[in-house]
């Protein structure tokens, strides 16, 4: 468990680059930092300092099951609104 954002960034660009899909990138991140309930805002960031993504396509978050929050975007609908992850190459900071 880390709430350290360097570490965690790092950890995006590794699961970006093996081609995990959003929602299990998206669950990395909430237990990594611990908070199972991650405040949609929080996983925009994370998500918009990694790959290269519209903040459109980030909103599709505020709707995914995966919050727990009763939204109504699954796991699948959330992966091919997303995509394929691309990585920055250089991460924002």
């Amino acid at each position: 468990m880390t709430t350290d954002p360097t570490a965690i960034q790092a950890g995006l660009r590794r699961l970006g680059e093996a081609g995990c899909p959003a929602s299990e990138v998206a669950r990395w991140v909430m237990r990594e930092t611990g908070d199972d309930e991650v405040r949609v805002f929080q996983l925009m960031v994370h998500f918009f300092r990694a790959y290269h993504l519209s903040v459109r396509t980030l909103r599709e978050l505020e709707l995914w099951e995966g919050l727990g929050a009763g939204g109504p975007t699954t796991d699948a609908e959330l992966d091919a609104l997303f995509g394929p992850l691309r990585v920055r190459e250089t991460p924002l900071s």
